[in-house]
């Protein structure tokens, strides 16, 4: 049934990783040299989607490609859990889905909090972690709870089985 625990739990999952294409994964404060002794600073917002400039009368020197892995994730990550929301039918499957989702997301994970600290490193540019860099922490909480459900529907189903 759509209408089990888990779905909501994945729904979540979904929804998460929607808002966090809205939200800045860092944001970026860029020091350049104008003059003798004086810097000039620009800020921008990392997103999921590119980099957000918003004052439009500086150009960003960073590469815009530094957050095409994120989305690439993101995407994947997306299809990945809606399919598992309809593939309630065998939840061998639905369970396989929610593991590959676990393992993705915590490449995700891991690549926003120790790539892009060390991406900036060697150059004028500092970062600081934004809010949207923690939905994917909040939806691998919500995919290793919904993994629970799933697990406990099955050990309900095989128990129903037994008594038949």
């Amino acid at each position: 049934m759509i209408q089990r625990w888990q779905t909501l739990f994945l729904v979540l999952v979904v929804g998460s990783f929607v808002i966090m294409l809205f939200y800045p994964l860092a944001r970026i404060t860029e020091f350049s040299r104008v003059g003798p002794g004086s810097l000039e600073t620009d800020y921008y917002e990392l997103m999921a989607t590119g980099i957000r400039d918003p004052s439009p009368t500086s150009a960003p020197q960073i590469a815009s490609g530094v957050s095409f892995p994120v989305l690439i994730f993101t995407v994947i990550l997306v299809v990945i859990v809606v399919y598992s929301v309809f593939s309630y039918k065998s939840r061998n499957l639905q369970l396989r889905l929610i593991k590959l989702s676990i393992f993705i997301n915590i490449i995700l994970i891991a690549g926003i909090f120790l790539n892009y600290p060390r991406l900036f490193a060697q150059t004028s540019v500092q970062t600081d972690l934004a809010t949207g860099a923690y939905f994917p922490l909040i939806s691998l909480v919500l995919l290793v709870v919904a993994h629970r459900y799933i697990l406990k529907d099955e050990k309900l189903v095989r128990s129903a089985d037994r008594l038949r």
